[in-house]
């Protein structure tokens, strides 16, 4: 369930980016050309030997801004030593204007075994007091054969999948309370049920390729709630994910902390546990933090 893991931490991720900009909007609006540019780095680690490195880059240009993160998750325990990385790219209108929108290209995966490229647009209406947002995305997903599937000549050298998804994220905010919804869904131009169910996938992809495949998200719903104090803001989200592949849910609770210091630098601090309840009530404990620098 790697890449559904990355994937629930970037969307709380969003969800708080979104709350700290707006929960500062309830006083008068920034003009466009006064809100700073933000460059965010975070380290997390779990209890299941699992490391996450995530660089972030909010770039002002004159008016539009430019989207950038990079992110890299590690795993080394007693079944399996690997590495992923994902990058995504983007650029969108002032966040504070009435009117939200923009575009963004994401490539995730490893190289050899599976990979992802995914294309996002979205449109978001603000106000003082709401936020609704639409995200619509269309991926390409690439699995890889194995090795062993490759020495015969009928074998091929890769496995194509084309999914479109839909997104509806909804914020509301009074005083320095903020309240989060979220629904996703997900639908995939191939069945990828066999991957988990029919005993010959065992022989296309290798072990590796199956078990990053699992984490291709059938639907996802999300809740959150924000306190903003003078000079911290604190985030309590919940995200029950299901695959499109086993069928199986995840639920993903996370705290964060991100503390104001000086007006320019943040410190963010975060910490969760990602359950499946249907894997002998598997768990993961992870922690991080980070720092956040705006000019």
């Amino acid at each position: 369930m790697l890449f559904a893991y990355l994937c629930l931490k970037r969307a709380i991720c969003r969800l708080l980016c979104t709350s700290v900009s707006l929960l500062c909007a309830s006083a008068p609006l920034l003009a466009s050309d006064e809100l700073p540019s933000l460059l965010s780095v975070e380290w997390s680690a779990g209890d299941d030997g699992r490391r996450d490195r995530y660089l972030d880059i909010d770039l002002a240009i004159g008016g539009p801004r430019l989207l950038f993160s990079a992110a890299q998750t590690r795993i080394d325990n007693e079944f399996s030593a690997y590495t992923t990385q994902s990058f995504l790219i983007g650029m969108v209108n002032d966040p504070l204007q009435v009117l939200n929108y923009g575009a963004e290209l994401e490539q995730w995966g490893r190289e050899g075994h599976i990979t992802s490229t995914t294309v996002r647009g979205f449109l978001a209406y603000n106000s003082l007091d709401w936020r609704m947002a639409l995200r619509l995305q269309r991926r390409n997903i690439v699995l890889s054969a194995s090795d062993r599937c490759r020495r015969r000549p009928a074998c091929p050298d890769e496995w194509q999948v084309e999914s479109r998804g839909i997104r509806i994220d909804g914020n509301y905010y009074w005083r320095a309370w903020g309240l989060a919804l979220g629904l996703s869904a997900h639908d995939y131009g191939r069945d990828l049920s066999p991957l988990a169910t029919n005993p010959r996938a065992i022989r296309l992809f290798s072990p590796l390729t199956l078990e990053l495949a699992m984490g291709f998200e059938d639907y996802g719903i999300s809740a959150g709630l924000r306190y903003a104090f003078r000079d911290i803001l604190l985030s309590l989200d919940e995200y029950r994910s299901v695959s499109a592949v086993d069928g199986l849910a995840s639920w993903l609770t996370s705290v964060r902390l991100s503390i104001d210091l000086d007006h320019q630098w943040y410190l963010r601090l975060n910490g969760g546990l990602l359950r499946m309840p249907d894997i002998d009530d598997s768990s993961t404990l992870y922690a991080g933090v980070g720092a956040a620098y705006s000019w």
